[in-house]
């Protein structure tokens, strides 16, 4: 295909580097001027042996060709030649700027893409291609292909972008005119663009839908056996028995009014054994039902896959109507962002234009949908400090933006949606009560609500939060605040001015005085200031006291600056045309926030209410503190706040029974409340696991490794991690329960891990990397990767975990719960296991269930510490595990175990396939045997494994006929012969020597 661009006088150039250490291997330009075609390309030498993908491979490129390269710098140097003056269009910016030292213009196609297109939600280089290149597909391997790639897409975007608008600008882009692409852009010329949208238009021919099955609803769970209902649109299905078996339970506590607790296994889809119920419930009886979940990802799950999926499946689009609301602040605001300072840099102002363009032309207002490549990109952060929505100044119903902000919309979607998403902290504070009472709630990531109920029922103080709230009701030297704007307006001598200015200077001294106080009482008990510190605040223990006796002072100090506000509002509520201002609203919700402050700092300092834990909290480096009281039992709590007014609830978790079936969950949340009221509970038993954890996955429990010896234990460790990677594939994920051990580790291990080519990487934006088969990586997480990595194939069949994560005692609110069961006359050690076996339990359920996310899945699990068999809570654990097979044996006898057991799980796994694919890799053999008098065995054989690695890629897994069919010999485990043997093997040779047949 010859090459053409819309843009002209400009160079796009692409760099090429190993994935394991950034070498510079290639460089390729493609040069537009003039409207003619020029391009540049040359291997670069990296002085080094280096490891090359597979696409580099398809690609022509070899060590050979690398060794008899010229080297980076003279490379440069006819580059240089090449590239002129002209402005050079990258799509990682950043990289290129570094590499080279020339004066030529950069200009980042992702900065173009995000303005013209504000809307993608992503700005990753395989999904724009895909976006805007119809029939995209990555199967070119050209030296070029990279280039003329970005050059096609670039051609797309910009056509199509200038079609949707008339082939103009729109104003807001005019008023980017010293912005760097601006000049490119504004000299496209229509004519080009016209005839690349002529030629580029593709017929697509609109398939009507195949015609809907004739089915009952009112068969709720029934209709999972109506394969042709789930079939539609070429979607493959097959039937799960216990995921309809779950779906009666749901079903019938919606119609019945029970509260349902469901253990519901990793592979079962309890998100649709749920919504199905739920749609068709929520249609017939037109009652709404609220879906509560914890994490964005499984939010956005519901309502971009998963619900509109099940309607299309059910003929219900255009009956059920579904919505996804947050807290305020999520929202972008009309308001606030007409109140932001016109931006005078230009980096500033592209975000200021972007932002403009994703809220008033595309109608997008929910900071979430926006990249976080672009967060990062246009500093967006500041912007949207600025106008997100204010959950204090906002008020919909007297809002001039009424009508088109996005905030606003969700609102008034509710009262239209039946199926309404929001997450957990929302669900506990739900302020939309008269919109939509909480009647029918499915709690979905169940395991995780109690945390949030103890968080959301959590009162405390926060030094630099506290301080910013007092500036915020009257800061004079700053000219802001509300009481500050409304003296302004009121013009009024007897507003008690300096009082309060005074009463708030006086609170910021003594929150210095309390700070210096903590500091004091840290210094002198030799607290280690490692991490934050965090302990009981008791009163009495007498080194706290002059703690408390500045806590006491500043609620003195409050109490008068709660009078003078006080006077301060009675005038201006006299004020008429002050009436009706919201800024009075709101101050006047403050002073009843510096009442909930001073009840709060009296029930610190009295501590004479039972049933509560205070604690208080320091920054390590003393910038901040936290006094908090928070209630030991929050069941009462819940139950007024949510279950009080349910007709029905479902709590739903693949982690969510313990020892005593779900005693912990029905007591902390208030369930046995409920019960007391008459409301049915229905306790579903813990359903069977899906997928086979026993058959196709591992514990081993290592011996004589300290985790407490953190210095010895980080190099034990390195020494570990790297036997590991030469006895298993793909990437890692190694877990710690500790984070001094996590940073140990690091800094211990990164560089011998680096040196063998193994990236270590650490952030959440990281784990989509655990996918790659180019390269290896380790993952090192700490509590916040216990759940939500979901890697299936066997791209990572390992996790690590440093050690049980057992509840630390002495962190204060534990410490309590612990307390208040000795009180009760449990011994220490019973109210230990009471308090922390319930969350070790779903701890290690979770972190087990990043092993096995599919059928095909297999992996291992090592576990660092003493995972003694003889301990109480151990034992208990292992019955939590699915009957899991735990290994204790030196290292050695490990890895011989471990190999035998991969070995044998894969062939399971190939054996499993050929039977599913049997039919389909026949036919494919007979078509092309019609197409030639005769094959070869060797031909066949290629097209047997060409059809095999197809059908492997569809399930995540790396194809390798070879190794499988070598490994077809007995294999012994345990003393006991696996079932998969010779005879098997013998299985699996007959099974290729029929298709060679056909």
């Amino acid at each position: 295909m010859k090459t053409y661009s819309v843009l002209n006088d400009v160079i796009f150039l692409d760099i090429e580097t190993t994935h394991t250490d950034n070498k510079v291997i290639r460089i390729c330009a493609v040069k537009i001027k003039n409207n003619e075609i020029s391009r540049f390309s040359s291997l670069v030498n990296p002085d080094k042996l280096v490891e090359l993908s597979d696409s580099q491979l398809l690609r022509g490129i070899t060590q050979k060709e690398l060794d008899s390269s010229c080297n980076l710098k003279e490379v440069l140097n006819k580059l240089q030649t090449f590239i002129e003056q002209i402005p050079l269009v990258c799509f990682d910016v950043t990289f290129k700027e570094k590499l080279f030292n020339i004066h030529n213009e950069f200009l980042d196609i992702i900065e173009l893409l995000a303005i013209l297109f504000p809307e993608l939600r992503s700005f990753e280089l395989q999904y724009l291609l895909k976006k805007f290149i119809p029939d995209y597909k990555k199967d070119n391997y050209t030296e070029f292909s990279y280039v003329e790639d970005i050059i096609l897409m670039a051609n797309y975007a910009i056509s199509h972008f200038y079609y949707e608008n008339g082939y103009s600008l729109p104003m807001s882009i005019t008023e980017l005119e010293k912005w760097n692409w601006y000049k490119h852009i504004t000299k496209v010329n229509m004519e080009d663009v016209k005839c690349f949208i002529e030629n580029k238009a593709v017929e697509f021919e609109e398939k009507a839908n195949e015609p809907y099955p004739v089915f009952a609803l009112k068969d709720y769970e029934k209709l999972f056996e109506h394969k042709e209902i789930w079939r539609r649109n070429g979607r493959s299905y097959t039937l799960r028995p216990q995921q309809r078996d779950a779906s009666k339970f749901i079903r019938e506590g919606l119609e019945k009014g029970k509260i349902t607790i469901m253990e519901a296994p990793t592979g079962l889809g309890k998100s649709m054994a749920y919504l199905l119920p739920a749609a068709i419930y929520t249609h017939l009886k037109q009652q709404k039902v609220i879906i509560s979940t914890n994490t964005k990802g499984l939010q956005n799950q519901l309502v971009d896959k998963d619900i509109p999926n099940l309607l299309e499946a059910l003929n219900l689009k255009r009956d059920v109507s579904y919505t996804l609301i947050k807290g305020k602040s999520n929202y972008l605001c009309f308001d606030r962002f007409g109140d932001i300072e016109y931006p005078v840099d230009m980096k500033t102002l592209v975000g200021y234009v972007y932002l403009k363009r994703l809220m008033m032309e595309k109608g997008i207002g929910e900071i979430e949908e926006i990249s976080p490549a672009i967060m990062e990109k246009f500093n967006l952060g500041f912007l949207i400090n600025q106008c997100n929505c204010d959950s204090e100044l906002c008020d919909v119903g007297a809002c001039r933006y009424k009508d088109r902000c996005y905030y606003a919309a969700k609102v008034e979607a509710l009262k239209e949606a039946q199926l309404i998403v929001v997450n957990h902290s929302l669900l506990l504070k739900w302020p939309y009560k008269s919109i939509v009472p909480l009647e029918n709630i499915v709690v979905d990531e169940a395991h995780n609500l109690t945390q949030e109920a103890y968080d959301a029922f959590e009162n405390a103080l926060v030094s630099y939060e506290f301080e910013k709230y007092l500036k915020e009701i009257y800061n004079s030297p700053e000219k802001s605040g509300y009481l500050y704007y409304l003296s302004r307006r009121a013009k009024k001598d007897t507003l008690p001015l300096s009082e309060v200015e005074s009463c708030i200077e006086q609170c910021i001294r003594q929150m210095a005085n309390i700070k210096a106080s903590f500091e004091n009482y840290i210094t002198q008990s030799g607290i280690s200031k490692d991490y934050n510190i965090k302990d009981h605040l008791n009163i009495n223990n007498a080194k706290m006291s002059f703690i408390i006796r500045y806590l006491e002072y500043l609620k003195e100090d409050l109490s008068s600056l709660n009078i003078s506000l006080e006077k301060a509002v009675s005038v201006l509520k006299d004020i008429s045309n002050l009436q009706k201002d919201k800024r009075l609203k709101i101050l006047m919700e403050k002073v009843e926030g510096i009442n909930s402050y001073s009840r709060l700092l009296e029930a610190v300092i009295n501590q004479s209410e039972e049933g509560y834990c205070f604690y208080f909290e320091v920054d390590k480096f003393f910038k901040w503190w936290k006094i908090s009281s928070i209630p030991l039992d929050v069941s009462g709590a819940f139950y007024e706040k949510v279950l009080s007014s349910v007709k029905s609830c479902l709590f739903i978790s693949a982690t969510l029974s313990t020892d005593s079936g779900y005693n912990s969950l029905r007591n902390t949340l208030g369930i046995n409340i409920a019960k007391s009221q008459n409301k049915e509970i229905v306790e579903v038993p813990p359903i069977k696991p899906v997928f086979d954890y026993k058959g196709k996955s591992v514990i081993y429990a290592m011996e004589n490794i300290d985790p407490n010896d953190i210095g010895a234990f980080s190099e034990e460790m390195k020494k570990f991690v790297i036997k590991l990677l030469h006895n298993v594939e793909g990437n890692i994920i190694i877990l710690f329960t500790s984070r001094k051990r996590l940073d140990a580790f690091k800094e211990e291990a990164t560089e011998s891990l680096r040196t063998l080519g193994i990236k270590v990487v650490y952030g959440k934006k990281d784990i989509e990397k655990l996918k790659s088969r180019d390269e290896r990586y380790i993952l090192l997480g700490s509590k916040g990767y216990f759940e939500g990595i979901d890697i299936p194939g066997d791209a990572m069949t390992t996790v690590i975990l440093d050690k049980v994560p057992n509840i630390n005692s002495k962190e204060p609110f534990y410490k309590s719960l612990i307390e208040n069961q000795v009180e009760r006359g449990k011994n220490y050690w019973q109210a230990y296991a009471k308090v922390n076996f319930p969350i070790v339990s779903i701890d290690l359920k979770q972190i087990y269930g990043r092993i096995i996310r599919t059928e095909y899945d297999y992996g291992d699990l090592f576990i660092m510490s003493k995972f003694d068999s003889v301990n109480p809570t151990v034992k208990k654990l292992e019955s939590q595990l699915h009957d899991v097979s735990i290994i204790r044996k030196n290292e050695n006898e490990i890895f011989r175990d471990l190999n035998i057991r991969v070995a044998r799980w894969k062939q399971i796994n190939l054996y499993k396939i050929m039977k599913e694919v049997k039919p389909s890799l026949k036919k494919t053999i007979l078509e092309k045997k019609m197409l030639k008098n005769s094959m070869s065995l060797k031909e066949i054989e290629e097209i047997i494994n060409e059809f095999m690695s197809l059908e492997y890629r569809k399930r995540n897994l790396k194809y390798d006929v070879n190794i499988y069919l070598a490994s077809g010999l007995n294999i012994y485990i345990d003393d006991k012969v696996l079932k998969l043997n010779t005879t098997n093997r013998e299985k699996i040779t007959q099974y290729f020597n029929d298709i060679i047949k056909v």
